[in-house]
């Protein structure tokens, strides 16, 4: 299964998105939606075949949860893992969350962080090569099995 199947099984078994929708479908509205109870924040996506397309292969790969808690858990492990490459508004965006998560949940946080630095992550590789590769292969090679 490449890791483009497996995303779109992700993103679907979530309830990110519906059957049928394809990822091209759900990034073009240009903003995420994180939910806080009944008010829902928005999230810019700046590019949509650049790193928002890693970050979501990353929750998928080391499974943390699309909810406020899985953000910070996931950024903690991407600034473990290897930080943002050359994606400097991803730099302040992981940076915003991982500081949220010291504050909110700190033992999570550390715990992710410990994590990621016996892992790699995905921001230093081309989103489109990553989606046609075979999913068990990106997970060895990100260093989680």
């Amino acid at each position: 299964m490449t890791t483009e199947e497996a995303l779109n099984h992700h993103f679907v078994s979530t309830g990110i998105y519906p059957a049928g929708c394809s990822r091209e479908d759900w990034y073009a509205g240009h903003w995420l939606w994180l939910r806080a109870g009944p008010v829902g924040i928005p999230f810019p996506i700046l590019r949509r075949g650049g790193p928002i397309v890693l970050h979501d292969l990353h929750h998928m790969l080391a499974g943390y949860a699309p909810d406020w808690r899985g953000e910070i858990e996931l950024a903690a492990w991407e600034l473990g893992s290897g930080g943002c490459g050359s994606h400097i508004l991803y730099w302040f965006d992981r940076l915003t969350f991982f500081v949220a998560g010291l504050l909110c949940a700190p033992r999570a946080t550390r715990r992710a962080f410990a994590r990621g630095r016996r892992s790699h992550n995905l921001f230093r590789m081309d989103p489109e090569q990553v989606l046609h590769m075979d999913v068990d292969r990106v997970r060895a090679a990100v260093g989680i099995i």
